[in-house]
């Protein structure tokens, strides 16, 4: 007898690379032979980020960064999207430069021009804890704040900047077009940090527990496939996504993140990646009070799964 399929609606942030085992779960079927039909879509303007689809009822699972509800319950909200599985476990930003430095020391960036693209606190605040661990406080870099990708990368482009700091397949975008070059990795560079994952609310946790360890068996192969796969099988897997890049400027975009050890083979979102990504919301001053993980993290899908 064939599964029984349910709907289940699926936002992400943004289109990035740095998902892709959202995409793989998608294009692989994984979530389809667990029994669900996805519907996925890039969380629309009308929502300032995930959560709030969520919070609106726009959305049943959604790709967020951990930090949105580390932020609202440290603001005082009496409950919080809940999350329930790790997406990735780095930062998947980069920094590149105009001009070619092979041996680029951090010093190079006092006094320089840099565009920080950022989509939401998190990868500024990531930047800024690298920053800081190499003696260089942010307010001796010139940003140009404020631009949307497009803007921040025709600026770049033209010359408005020395360097820019953003993720896949922006970044090689850029490197395969010989006007950036690659300086930092902020995933090599902050370790091991729970940086993006999925959330739901605390009525479907409650609600849909069974959908959700549909949703969690599903994902758990895509990430086994994942973490087995070669850059060029992973490429052709989510070029449905990218269709106006080339495969083997993805798979390039790929092999980096799968180099950095961006993408866990399992789905736990474990607590010392929770800590270390609080570490650097507070250092950012945007956390006052650390927040419990059980607080915002529930392991029970995770727990649940057998491998």
């Amino acid at each position: 007898m064939p599964p029984i399929h349910h709907q289940l609606r699926v936002m992400e942030t943004f289109r990035s690379l740095f998902y892709t085992p959202i995409y793989v779960s998608i294009s692989g079927g994984f979530w389809q032979t667990a029994g669900l039909d996805i519907s996925f879509s890039t969380t629309p303007s009308e929502y300032p980020h995930p959560l709030s689809a969520i919070n609106h009822g726009a959305a049943d699972i959604v790709q967020s960064g951990i930090m949105r509800s580390i932020i609202a319950a440290d603001w005082g909200a009496e409950t919080v999207p809940i999350h329930f599985a790790k997406i990735n476990s780095r930062d998947g930003f980069f920094v590149l430069s105009r001009h070619q430095s092979p041996n680029f020391q951090w010093e190079e960036l006092r006094g320089s021009k840099l565009i920080p693209v950022g989509f939401s606190p998190m990868p500024w605040a990531s930047l800024q804890s690298a920053l800081k661990k190499h003696a260089i406080q942010p307010d001796e870099i010139q940003l140009l704040h404020g631009l949307s990708l497009t803007d921040a990368i025709s600026a770049f482009t033209n010359g408005q900047a020395d360097y820019i700091h953003l993720p896949e397949p922006y970044a090689g975008q850029l490197i395969q077009q010989g006007i950036g070059h690659l300086i930092i990795s902020l995933g090599t560079e902050n370790g091991h940090i729970a940086y993006s994952s999925f959330a739901t609310s605390n009525n479907f946790l409650e609600e849909q527990s069974d959908i959700l360890d549909k949703f969690m068996a599903g994902y758990s192969k895509a990430l086994e496939w994942l973490s087995n796969a070669d850059p060029n099988e992973i490429s052709r897997s989510v070029t449905p996504f990218f269709d106006k890049i080339p495969s083997p400027q993805i798979a390039d975009a790929i092999a980096r993140y799968k180099n950095q050890g961006t993408w866990s083979a399992t789905p736990d979102l474990n607590e010392p990646e929770y800590q270390g990504l609080q570490d650097i919301l507070i250092d950012a001053g945007l956390v006052i009070e650390r927040q419990a993980y059980e607080r915002v993290v529930t392991t029970r899908f995770f727990d649940n799964l057998e491998y």
